[in-house]
This record gives C-alpha cells, structure tokens and sequence, in this order.
C-alpha cells in the first residue's frame, strides 16, 4: 500500500524566512553561485561540496557524519544520529551549542527515564519525538499485547539515538530563472529513521537536509509515516540549540510568540529575552509559548548579536509553520559549564500527548499517513543579516 500524504509538501514548506532571502542570484565569496563557478575551481569540491566521513576515535567511533559546505557555511549531519545538526558554522562561527556529553555513539544510549541525558548531544538541533517529548512518563498500551498495560517513555523519546540509512546524497541543480545559468545549486542529504517494535509504535522519519550552495539556511524537511496498523500519536520537538559565541551578555533572544501558557524549572529573575554572564550553581528555566505566525503563517526565533568578541554581527533565526508546530518551548540554563538557550519548535506543550489528546488536539496517524514538519535554521553574519532578522520582531 502506498503511503497516504497528509499533507503537500509541493505547496506548503516547513518554513519560510522569505524576509533574509538576498535579491539576486547566491554568490560564493563574491562568484555567482552556479555552474559558471566550477572554471574557478581546480575541482568541484575545492569550496563546496557533500562528505561522508566516519569519527575514528573516542565514544563517537563509528558514527558516520555528513559534511555539507555551502562556501559560506560548514554543516556537520551525525547520519547515525537521526541525520541530526550536531555542529554548524558561518564564515568560521560557531553557532550551536555541544552538551557535556558530545557526541557520542547510539550504542551508549540508555533509552529509559532520564536515562538520554548520557547521550543528549544539542547540536544545532536534536530531534525528540516521534511519539513523546518532554521528560520521562507512562501511558497505558495501545498495541494489544495482553501482558502489557503501561508504555514507558524516556525523555524527549527515543528517535534521536537511532540511525539512519541514507537514501541521498549529493547536488541537485533547480531550474531558476534568476539564476545567472539558468539553476541552482543544491546540496541534498536524505534518509530513512525506523523507530519501531514489537507490539510498539512502528513510525519511520523520512528527513531531507537542504543546503543551497553560497546559502546560509539549513532546511530540515521531515516526513512522518505510520508503517503500523494502530493509530499512533505523532509528538515532536525540535531542540534547537545555541551556545557561546553567539550566545552571551550581549545577545538578543526573539521570537513571535504569545505570552507563556506555563513554565518549569525555575524563572524567577530570568528575562525570555536576554541571559547573563555564566552562572554559579546556575538553575534553568522553561517556557511554553503559542507561536504566533506572519502573514505568510510561518513563526521565527533568533538569538541575535552584534559583536561574538572579534567584531563580527552573527546569530541564528529559526523559521516554521505554526499549522504544524504551533508551540515552542524556551530553554535557558545559565550555568557555567552548560550555558545555553533552547529554542524549540513543537507539535504540543508542556503536557505532551495525553494533554493534547485530553483537548482534543492530539495529531494521530492511521496506517499509511503521513505528517509534514520541518524547520530552516539561518545562519546569520554581518550587520546586514543580524539588522534583517531583528526586523521580524518589530
């Protein structure tokens, strides 16, 4: 049986950050970004280009990575975990945030309770999902095995430890009309994620990584198909990560988003929109916020700053559909050691899936349906970059 689309992904994208597109063709230092630019070039990949690579030592050994160089940034995809952002750059900018733990192996997961937070990379972006989010809890069965009654879930569930099998990788050229040669040059990665089990949810992740060559936008573009004949809850959450440089004392954090519907941990003193220097024994705070869409229906937050400490403007706008994710959770931990803010697009709340299904909201797949999500991460440098993402949140 062919799978059942939900939803279009032909007429309607994860996100649109339409506002920091540049007029005119992607350049590479300067070169129009097409065809045209390989007579510069002793070879293909001298500037650009897609590599599959594999960590050799330490508790990452074995973990296959894609690099994706778009000649203004540098995008590593950690393919054996769920094709997730683990490190990205701008002009030699970092901009997301590694965890204590780093990067380390799925075979080190411990899939119970609290149990993720051992192999809790960040990243730019970890996804969490695909049928819970948020910290451990139980529900009771829905897959028929007579002695089963409770189904537990780890923190932010489990398909971040999962790898994946890669179906693409390479260029693709789109036919543009703006294009000094006629089209665009892409670099493409996809590949499949199965999270499933016996007498267990069967969901597989479909996930596309859309890098334009001379761009600056990472665009995630997942699918989500129920491959079981039990309806299936769909909850998912991308955690998107920043950390030093970009973020510090002197960094701006936006986003259109009402005010929180509910907090955690501990929010006392802390400003949604600003953090300090690193603190002692510092505490983290969480809120939930409706996002808020733009007339084009898409919702955006950035981490903004005029100076990383050489000078230099950088940051990150996050950019997605609020039809489909119509959360997002705020995450800041200011401790030394840690220091970082989470900004996190979302399909439900602080209640998770049994909240939503209470409200009647709860997104369930039937057999052979699919869901559309994604996201585009913009990796911001300059003046210009960082002043054009501040105005979407005047």
């Amino acid at each position: 049986m062919a799978p059942t689309p939900v939803e279009d992904a032909g007429t309607s994208r994860p996100g649109r950050p339409t506002a920091l597109r540049r007029t005119g063709p992607q350049t590479v230092f300067g070169r129009p970004a097409g065809p045209g630019l390989r007579a510069w070039l002793g070879h293909p990949e001298q500037v650009t280009g897609v590599e599959l690579v594999e960590v050799a030592d330490g508790d990452a050994r074995g973990v296959r990575l894609v690099r994706l160089r778009s000649g203004e940034i540098e995008v590593d995809l950690a393919v054996d975990r769920a094709l997730d952002v683990v490190r990205a750059s701008v002009r030699g900018v970092p901009v997301g945030w590694l965890s204590p733990a780093g990067l380390r192996h799925p075979a080190f997961a411990e899939p119970a309770g609290w149990g993720p937070m051992r192999t809790f990379t960040g990243g730019l972006v970890q996804t969490c999902g695909l049928d819970h989010v948020h910290g451990p809890t139980s529900e009771p069965h829905r897959f028929g095995h007579p002695g089963i009654t409770t189904t537990d879930h780890p923190m932010h569930g489990r398909v971040a430890a999962l790898p994946a099998r890669l179906t693409r990788l390479g260029h693709e050229r789109v036919p543009d009309a703006q294009a000094p040669d006629g089209v665009r040059e892409v670099l493409v990665v996809e590949g499949e994620v199965r999270q499933a089990a016996p007498f267990a949810e069967q969901l597989v992740l479909t996930r596309r990584v859309e890098v334009e060559v001379g761009g600056r936008t990472v665009r995630i573009v997942d699918r989500v198909r129920n491959d079981g004949f039990v309806p299936t809850p769909l909850a998912v959450l991308y955690h998107v990560n920043v950390g030093w440089p970009v973020l510090s004392p002197a960094a701006r954090i936006r986003s259109t988003t009402g005010a929180p519907t509910a907090t955690g941990g501990d929010v006392a003193g802390k400003r949604r929109d600003a953090v300090g220097a690193p603190e002692p024994a510092g505490v983290e705070g969480v809120w939930e916020l409706p996002a808020h869409p733009d007339a084009d229906g898409t919702a955006h937050a950035a981490v903004l700053t005029d100076d990383v400490g050489d000078g230099r403007a950088a940051g990150l706008l996050v950019s997605w559909d609020v039809t489909r994710m119509p959360w997002m959770i705020e995450w800041m931990m200011p401790a030394e050691g840690m220091y970082v803010v989470g900004l996190e697009p979302s399909t439900v709340g602080f209640g998770g899936v049994a909240a939503a299904e209470a409200a009647g909201t709860a997104r369930v797949l039937h057999h052979g349906e699919e869901a559309l999500l994604g996201v585009d991460l913009t990796l911001l440098h300059g003046a210009d970059d960082v002043a054009a993402a501040g105005g979407l949140f005047v």
